[in-house]
């Protein structure tokens, strides 16, 4: 599989295991938090049951064999039972998660979904992830779960995602620009380079990513600025790194793509 995004190679990262992995889940709800310093790999792993994954602070990278999930604060992952997943951390993250029955968790679905957390989904799953394991099962713990499972059946789906391809006139393309988001080649260059028409580049794009090349860039850079903005670089900075002409385009872009600019985004 070729990453979407920035993860560097595997010797760069510091390898974990899970920290916890049950034949079964002792209770409906298993909550879980950790704290992960820069450049650590969860490595691959499934379950039978579902899981939601939410960082307090930082910005995660989770790969499945659907594509790469970009999960900042603010964002969950859903992802079912038996779905194959790893998490990358390129900077420091305060992890919480939720192990949940699946069959409690049905009405989820069995697909992965990026996550929007509002406020009463965030409190939620903090106060969820701050029980011990062995909590006890009451009135009170059962109707926190059961608002908290309606609340993430409402939650809206966001586009933090780029899905996996395979296709090898697109491997090139793709790879150069998670190294270089600032290169300027037009998909017309990029055609000429891989020996297929512009047409059928933008064509492959549709097919693969729901959009053209051009499209797919400017998703790129915004979802690389996430993890840039995470790690408090000047926004003139950032602009300048994905290849924007001024700091005003790359906040009209991210406004464009997020919805607000990128100071409010990280006060949220």
């Amino acid at each position: 599989m070729t990453l979407s995004l920035s993860i560097q190679t595997k010797s760069s990262w510091h390898q974990q295991s899970p920290s916890r992995l049950y034949p079964s889940l002792p209770r409906a709800v298993i909550p879980t938090s950790a704290e992960f310093k820069p450049m650590t790999q969860i490595v691959s792993h499934s379950h039978p049951w579902s899981q939601l994954s939410y960082s307090c602070i930082g910005v995660m990278h989770i790969e499945t064999d659907t594509g790469i999930f970009v999960i900042p604060p603010e964002q969950a992952l859903w992802l079912p039972a038996g779905m194959a997943h790893q998490h990358f951390c390129k900077n420091r993250v305060s992890y919480r998660s939720l192990y949940i029955d699946p069959v409690l968790s049905e009405m989820l679905g069995n697909k992965v979904r990026p996550l929007t957390v509002d406020p009463l989904l965030k409190s939620l799953i903090l106060e969820i992830s701050s029980w011990p394991e062995d909590y006890q099962e009451t009135e009170q713990s059962q109707r926190f779960i059961l608002v908290l499972l309606d609340r993430l059946a409402m939650a809206k789906s966001n586009q933090l995602f780029m899905p996996t391809i395979q296709d090898k006139r697109l491997l090139p393309i793709i790879e150069t620009l998670n190294q270089e988001p600032a290169n300027k080649f037009t998909v017309e260059q990029w055609a000429f380079k891989v020996g297929a028409s512009s047409r059928t580049l933008n064509r492959l794009f549709n097919q693969n990513y729901g959009m053209g090349f051009s499209r797919w860039k400017q998703k790129l850079r915004i979802l690389k600025s996430l993890e840039l903005l995470n790690s408090n670089m000047p926004l003139v900075d950032i602009a300048f790194e994905l290849g924007y002409e001024s700091t005003s385009a790359f906040i009209t872009a991210f406004k464009k793509h997020l919805g607000c600019s990128p100071k409010k985004y990280l006060s949220q």
